[in-house]
């Protein structure tokens, strides 16, 4: 199978055309401006590039693998005089269209300048894409989290949530959305850690996409990062947050939730004191240390800084660099083991190389750190009284990094290929963790708690490197041929153990068999074909993909089998190895996806989309295992001690552990979507899109499989993983959109959603409970047996069966699937009947199930309405009267941003009459930025601003104390009459809102 996969990508390298993620493409005519006629052999060239072109016989010319960003195109001719577009701007997959008409050169013609515009609607937008270049980050300079900017894009959810048109957000399911930078999938947190000052476009994809992206049903998030250019410039941004309290409500050692227990008024209360027992961790040694019960910290005097710099431009003629870096020490909203905490550093640098018009080189780097604690920590809760840089469980170090080296060469003037090598880690280590976890203390009155240390933590590494290819030619004035492919390989583990008292344990890895801390191996093949075809009226976008997934382990025999008396515990669970498939598991899906743009006017544009998507499923989800016990090892040789080989022995398969299902598909998604684009007087465009969309197959955790054991009958339940889980989302996007003219633009973005699945219940035939059943085969293979010998090292060895066991036990299970066949069409558990027994594999397990009828209900978390507004306002250095050698009104900016979105649905049940589904209040927030520009001092540009935070104070809150309260009287607090709230006031009055109060900071930014 590899050789031939590594002989169709030597293949694809030698003799296809692709088209990178990552650049756009600049086409035009140069004429005579006098006669009209066409003028081949001029040439263009774009300034600051080597980049340029020649018209052909048509006078047609074409700039390919052209990064996003604004230039200036210079058109010549002999003969002719000099004409320059300024302001041209390019956006990835988009052609951007710039023609010349050239007078005829005389002695006093002097150069034409003109200012270009881009068409105030793509004519070869196929898909709903939102596009944010860097002037219009600048737009919303508040905005200092890459995520933050996501949110405010048509279709995405306000909220934060992560969905795009109603996407489930569920782990098993993954995000449903796909992330990239510089062409290079990566995850969620990796790119909302590039600062936005590092981003030159980001663009959002909410419904369908092209061929080229994967793994993703919902829609993508794909950003470029910037260069340096010829001009060496930097930015360096410093704000100040104030000291004082950052949350509703009194101060929390005040708390209304700690009811009588807090008794500041009392002296012994005040004064009590507990020994806490040291490093030793022993009550009654040397090291005891007595310590304040009910010490209380001002925690409302810590001040905040965030620092942010950018720096790029050449280092020689043929290198240039972009570096930016961001800092913050951000104060505690409440008590916490550290008042003021660092927030991770966040590092992006790219170093470019240009040897020549057709060569490009680029080195991308990032990388991300943080230091935090585990466990439990001073909190505004019943431990409240921690000491300081207390951690129950010790610290851990948190590290992303990302190394992407781009090559891109161009080969004539209608082909070039881009080749990346791309290496992207994550890592998380603990350290200082307790060998074991303390009793629980508390206070003398019995309610806050005392320091106890806590076995827990979570070590975790996960590798991916790789290669990706995409080559793209244009094959004639028409086609658009596109393909390319990305190889995977994946280098994951993990190890986490949770023992919440002094008798529980849970353990949960992913690892190569049993050997913790070794990596499964698991990798993909991505390959796509797509064609672009542009003629006048009409824009298409043809594409396919094919995807592979190989999961880099064996198969189990059943998802069950932890349950069966062979494999019950940690310890004989290790000889299931001996027993799994030979094969390792395997995922493959195809995607077609056809988008069709129609451009009715200059001004007026149509666009279809409908497809197919297919999401392989979560690492995590298909390769782990957990373990859990409330007894201790057992020492089975009597040595007197626990040995290696008997460590985890009495640990048996935990009961909801999510284990993988035979049979598995990848998730499907099927997007359909139409949307009018109109430019309907000057700067104005609105957009409108209806769409919908069916994810199909969704991974479900809750499926319940038990072991049908041929001598002790049903086991205990354990969930499986299966494709058993729904969702359709239809609704309204729309946008309305005013560039920057007058000194002012704004952008509205609205959407309307409605999104349903089961509610919580499977469905279809398949999908309430399964049974595993082993039969003869199974029996006579050897992977059965009863009864275990105990080795002088206290391992334990599977004492095989006699012949006469075989044939009593094979009867047995034999016996087994005939009954359930024959109970198969009756009534089962569930509301659907009984399935008869399937054969899953060739050990001889076979599955049985019993349906389930499902409902179609709101989705939990969906937001039928959503709205945002951006609003910027800025005036020029000149602006107005002046005052001296001032304009007060000159260089001033006003940023403001509105959101605002319903609650959740929510189920109600009314005294009377049927249950309902109801919605939660609607959330509201505004943020506003102001800075006024200063003039140069030199090279400097100083400017100085002010940021306000929910300016309004809005106390958006979903939370409800009672529904039937909320839907009659509109409270979502406690009723009046609650005797509590009466006597101590609401109990969540610190955290019940989903914004802060309102904040203001300062600072000062300097360009140069």
């Amino acid at each position: 199978m590899k050789r031939l996969i590594l002989g169709f990508i030597l293949l694809l390298l030698m003799d296809t055309s692709a088209m990178a993620t990552t650049a756009g493409k600049i086409t035009g005519v140069i004429t005579d401006a006098a006669t009209g006629e066409s003028l081949p052999g001029a040439n263009v060239a774009l300034e600051g590039t080597r980049k340029g072109a020649t018209t052909d016989a048509e006078g047609r010319y074409l700039i390919l693998a052209v990064d996003p960003g604004m230039y200036t195109l210079t058109a010549t001719m002999v003969g002719y005089g000099t004409e320059k577009k300024e302001a041209v701007q390019v956006i990835v997959d988009y052609t951007s269209t710039v023609n010349f008409a050239l007078k005829e050169a005389s002695l006093e013609l002097a150069e034409l300048v003109v200012v270009a515009e881009r068409p105030p609607v793509e004519p070869d937008k196929t898909t709903s894409k939102y596009v944010v270049s860097a002037a219009d980050i600048q737009a919303v300079p508040q905005v200092r989290s890459t995520s933050q900017l996501i949110a405010l894009q048509p279709g995405m959810a306000l909220d934060g949530t992560n969905r795009i048109r109603g996407s489930s957000t569920q782990v098993q399911t993954g995000t449903q959305v796909g992330y990239y930078i510089d062409g290079i999938e990566v995850d969620r947190s990796m790119l909302t850690g590039v600062n936005t000052t590092a981003i030159q476009e980001l663009s959002v994809l909410t419904g369908g996409m092209n061929a080229e992206f994967g793994n993703a049903g919902a829609g993508i998030v794909s950003l470029v990062t910037k260069e340096g250019r010829g001009n060496f410039s930097g930015r360096v941004e410093y704000k100040f947050t104030p000291a004082g309290k950052k949350h509703w409500g009194r101060d929390v050692y005040e708390s209304p939730g700690f009811e009588d227990n807090v008794q500041w008024d009392n002296p012994d209360w005040v004064n009590e004191t507990y020994m806490d027992p040291g490093p030793d961790r022993t009550l009654g040694t040397s090291d005891d240390v007595e310590r304040m019960a009910h010490e209380r910290v001002d925690y409302t005097d810590k001040r905040g800084h965030r620092l942010e710099g950018t720096l790029g431009g050449p280092l020689s003629r043929d290198f240039s660099y972009f570096a930016s870096v961001s800092y913050a020490r951000s104060p505690a909203r409440f008590p916490a083991a550290e008042q003021v905490s660092d927030d991770p550093p966040r590092m992006q640098a790219t170093l470019t190389y240009r040897p020549g018009a057709d060569i490009k080189v680029k080195a991308l780097g990032m990388y991300q750190r943080s230091d935090r604690f585990q466990g439990s920590t001073r909190n505004n809760a019943q431990n409240i009284f921690f000491p300081e840089d207390f951690s129950a469980s010790g610290t851990y170090t948190l590290s992303r990094q990302l190394q992407v080296l781009t090559l891109t060469h161009t080969l004539g003037e209608n082909t070039y290929y881009d080749l990346k090598f791309f290496y992207n880690k994550y890592d998380r280590d603990a350290f200082d963790v307790p060998d074991a976890t303390e009793a629980v203390r508390k206070d003398k009155a019995g309610f806050f708690n005392l320091p106890t240390l806590l076995r827990e933590y979570t070590e975790e590494e996960d590798t991916r490197y790789g290669i990706k290819y995409d080559f793209v030619s244009q094959v004639n004035r028409s086609h658009l041929i596109q393909t390319g492919l990305v190889l995977t390989q994946r280098l994951y583990h993990r190890t986490r153990e949770d023992f919440d008292n002094t008798k529980s344990r849970f353990l949960e890895f992913v690892a190569d068999g049993f050997e913790l801390g070794k990596n499964v191996k698991p990798w993909t093949l991505n390959l796509y074909v797509q064609d672009k075809i542009e003629y006048g009226g009409l824009v298409a976008n043809l594409g396919l993909r094919w995807d592979y997934y190989n999961f880099g382990r064996n198969g189990s025999m059943g998802e069950a089998l932890g349950k069966s008396p062979m494999y019950s515990t940690f310890t004989r669970a290790r000889y299931e190895m001996d027993h799994l498939d030979s094969s390792k598991p395997t995922m493959t899906a195809l995607s077609p996806r056809v988008g069709l743009s129609h451009p009715i006017t200059d001004r007026l544009a149509a666009h279809y989309f409908i497809g197919r998507a297919n999401v392989f499923p979560v690492l995590l989800e298909t390769h782990r295992r957990q373990f859990s016990s409330e007894a201790p090892d057992n020492d089975l040789n009597g040595n007197g001690m626990i040995d290696e080989t008997e460590k985890w022995n009495a640990m048996e398969v935990h009961t909801t552990a999510r284990q993988p299902s035979d049979g598995m598909k990848p998730q499907r998604t099927t997007s359909m979507e139409m949307g009018v684009d109109w430019n309907f007087v000057a700067d104005y465009t609105a957009s409108i899109t209806a769409h919908y969309r069916r994810d199909e197959g969704l991974y479900s955790r809750n499926n319940i499989s038990y072991w049908v054991d041929p001598l002790r009958g049903q086991s205990s339940q354990v969930n499986a993983i299966r494709n058993t889980y729904w969702q359709t989302a239809r609704g309204l996007e729309l946008s309305l959109k005013k560039t920057f003219s007058n000194n002012f633009q704004f952008n509205l973005s609205y959407n309307a959603e409605w999104v349903r699945d089961p509610g919580g219940v499977h469905y279809g035939k398949h999908s309430a409970n399964w049974y595993v059943l082993p039969d003869a085969d199974f029996i006579s293979g050897g992977h059965y047996w009863t009864d275990w010998e105990v080795q002088s090292d206290g391992s334990e060895r599977p004492v095989p069966l006699t012949s006469e066991q075989v044939a009593d036990i094979s009867a047995k299970a034999e016996a087994n699937i005939v009954s359930w066949t024959e109970q198969a069409g009756s009534p089962g558990p569930g509301a659907g009947p009984w399935q008869p027994p399937i054969k899953t594999n060739d050990n001889g397990i076979w599955t049985a199930s019993n349906g389930q009828v499902f409902s179609s209900e709101p989705t939990g978390g969906q937001r039928r309405n959503q709205l945002s507004l951006q609003l910027y306002y800025a005036t020029p250095m000149a602006y107005g009267p002046k005052m001296g050698a001032i304009n007060p009104f000159g260089g001033l900016r006003v940023s403001m941003i509105y959101r605002i979105f319903s609650g959740e649905p929510f189920e109600y049940v009314p005294p009377i009459g049927p249950r309902e589904f109801r919605t939660g209040a609607t959330a509201m927030k505004t943020d506003l930025y102001a800075a006024k520009d200063f003039r140069a001092i030199g090279n400097l540009r100083p400017t100085l601003f002010l940021e306000v935070s929910n300016l309004f104070n809005e106390r958006s809150t979903e939370s409800r104390d009672s529904d039937f309260t909320y839907i009659q009287y509109g409270l979502r607090l406690p009723p009046p009459d609650d005797t509590e709230f009466l006597l101590y006031g609401d109990p969540r009055e610190a955290t019940r809102y989903r914004y802060h109060p309102r904040e203001v900071e300062i600072g000062l930014e300097i360009q140069f």
